[in-house]
């Protein structure tokens, strides 16, 4: 496990008003969301390894490897529903399904995080969006809540030291009130146009 560094607050805005346990708060947070990636990264090594070794075992017994891929998830149909009847969207998108960690609920961090390396695609951007996203400027969206309650958030992009993540901001810390949302809790963040605009909608599993 690397130990933090500098580099790894980049993120951090610093209050005035920080106490010291402020601090300390901060840091168990950037150290969660370090440990976060290193054990995806690793998991994700791991699993490589294993299906290398599957393989390498089915070839020694001269059977014909059988590639096995698991079920694309789909969208909640009472979602659906919401986002194509409601408010006519459509290309509807898996963005990411993940767990969410101390840190995507803490109500100082009010944010929350999307690796690059845990998103499924990243077709549900254009070629304007991707650009606005690396000039550092936030994208004006709207949020379909679990609740169904729709939330205007801002959706960015942050480098990090040795990686990038996409990020919700604005509003955050209300959609987890509104929502219940805690750790361990699953969640899926779906993107899908109304017309030509970018919006959102999580659902929790």
């Amino acid at each position: 496990m690397e130990l933090l560094t500098s580099e790894d607050f980049n993120n951090t805005r610093i209050q005035p008003e920080w106490t010291a346990m402020d601090y300390l708060l901060e840091v168990v947070r950037v150290d969660q969301e370090k440990m976060q990636e290193q054990t995806f990264m690793n998991e994700k090594k791991n699993g490589r390894l294993k299906r290398k070794r599957r393989i390498q075992e089915e070839n020694s017994k001269n059977k014909r490897p059988i590639t096995s891929y698991p079920p694309k998830p789909l969208i909640p149909e009472g979602l659906k529903q919401h986002i194509v009847e409601n408010m006519g969207g459509s290309n509807c998108v898996l963005v990411i399904q993940k767990q969410l960690f101390f840190s995507d609920v803490n109500p100082q961090a009010s944010r929350l995080l999307i690796p690059f390396s845990q998103v499924e695609s990243r077709e549900f951007l254009n070629e304007s969006e991707v650009e606005r996203l690396k000039n550092k400027e936030a994208i004006q969206a709207c949020l379909v809540e679990p609740s169904m309650e729709e939330t205007e958030i801002n959706f960015k992009w942050w480098d990090m030291r040795k990686n990038s993540m996409y990020v919700i901001t604005t509003s955050w810390n209300s959609i987890v009130k509104n929502n219940r949302l805690k750790v361990e809790d699953i969640v899926q963040l779906w993107s899908f146009r109304v017309d030509s605009t970018l919006c959102f909608a999580l659902q929790k599993l």
